[in-house]
């Protein structure tokens, strides 16, 4: 065997290895549920100090992979309705599941076919004055959901900014989303 054929076999299998190493990137459920608390801020009042309304998103965990191609997200408001009646506070929780798609223009991943799976409330007491408000609280929250981002590839980051310029598609795995390269 010469040396240029055992050089030319050596690059192959670096090459072959390299490629296999490099042929995806992977954001893991818990990376997508510190960017969402970090980053992800909603506040929504209506009305005045009288009579009103004011919903802030306090908590958000993010689950992958429990149905197939599903992000499921979980988050905790508080809901605070003002009136000289019954003034309510309180806290809803809302589960809702959609899927997940990247942007390659912005670098982002956003959500899709966002659908409420359950509502609760607490105090528990007050579930039948929630469950009537709740339709229109989650609106403020799915529309939130569906139209910011809930990532985006950080471009200082030299493995999420190569990774970005990469990207072919993206996959739901139980517990990550995978980018699949080109």
């Amino acid at each position: 065997m010469t040396l240029k054929r055992l050089l030319a076999g050596v690059g192959l299998i670096c090459t072959s290895l390299l490629t296999g190493c490099a042929s995806q990137y992977s954001i893991s459920q818990n990376e997508l549920t510190d960017y969402l608390n970090k980053e992800m801020t909603y506040e929504v009042k209506q009305g005045n100090q009288f009579i009103g309304t004011l919903i802030k998103l306090n908590r958000v965990q993010v689950l992958l992979g429990e149905t197939p191609d599903t992000m499921k997200v979980i988050t905790a408001s508080q809901v605070e309705i003002t009136n000289p009646l019954l003034p309510l506070r309180a806290t809803l929780n809302a589960s809702f599941e959609a899927v997940p798609w990247y942007d390659n223009q912005s670098h982002s991943i956003y959500l899709r076919n966002l659908r409420l799976v359950d509502v609760s409330s607490t105090p528990q007491d007050i579930d039948k004055i929630v469950k009537d408000i709740g339709p229109q609280i989650m609106g403020f929250v799915s529309g939130f959901l569906e139209t910011q981002p809930v990532y985006v590839l950080n471009q200082d980051d030299s493995h999420q900014a190569w990774a970005a310029k990469l990207v072919d598609k993206m996959e739901v795995k139980p517990g990550k989303l995978v980018f699949v390269f080109k």
